[in-house]
């Protein structure tokens, strides 16, 4: 247990003067949008997004762990195994605290707006393609689910960058951009956009929730005999 504790410390360290910066930059962004509208908010309507740049951070964040806190973990003594497990569950705790701070934010964006009559500020989230009338809850626990996903896509860039360098890493990258290419040469988007239409959100992102488990496993197997330098 005192192992857990020590080594979430270490990782919560490791991110901590970037969280203060990225939460401070989007918040400041939401408090200039008020700001903007009780000057021009007869001219103009304001669409807020805290999600999205929330999940583009979490992504890019875990593109670096490996480097920042490895070498460092395995020089304690920590097996890679045992140094999975632990980031596994930082990921877990780190993505519930993510939704949780999106979802409040969510709340008092919406309670600042009704209190001071601002209608012109659109607040812009992946749950209201579903479910225009969604709960606390249900925007933590999609928000949960995808935080944890981009961290594990973020983590899976670091371990190919990690294990088999530069090339490897532009290769990956290169991988995934051509997959929407090839998706709208051979019209595949429409079978997949039918699917999520036709699909509800528990089966769309308990799907996505076992992807990323899987996708996690996948990367702690392939962590076993990695160096301690990158390539």
């Amino acid at each position: 247990m005192n192992t857990m504790k020590g080594s979430f410390y270490i990782l919560f360290q490791s991110y901590k003067k970037h969280n203060i910066v990225f939460w401070s930059i989007l918040f400041s962004i939401v408090l200039l949008s008020f700001f903007l509208d009780a000057f021009f908010g007869q001219y103009i309507s304001f669409a807020i997004t805290i999600s999205i740049p929330v999940y583009i951070f979490y992504s890019s964040m875990a593109t670096k762990i490996l480097n920042r806190t490895l070498p460092y973990f395995l020089k304690l003594g920590l097996s890679r195994q045992q140094y999975m497990l632990h980031v596994g569950l930082f990921f877990i705790s780190w993505s519930l605290a993510g939704a949780l701070i999106i979802a409040s934010a969510h709340k008092m964006i919406s309670y600042v707006s009704t209190l001071l009559n601002v209608k012109d500020i659109i607040i812009i989230h992946p749950i209201l393609f579903f479910n225009s009338s969604h709960s606390f809850l249900q925007t933590v626990a999609m928000d949960t689910i995808l935080l944890f996903f981009c961290l594990c896509s973020g983590l899976l860039l670091n371990v190919v960058f990690y294990r088999l360098g530069i090339l490897g890493g532009y290769s990956l990258i290169g991988l995934f951009a051509l997959v929407p290419i090839v998706m709208v040469i051979f019209e595949w988007y429409s079978p997949l956009f039918e699917f999520l239409a036709h699909s509800s959100i528990i089966v769309i992102f308990g799907s996505v929730l076992v992807f990323s488990v899987f996708l996690y496993l996948l990367i702690t197997a392939s962590m076993r005999r990695v160096s301690v330098n990158p390539v």
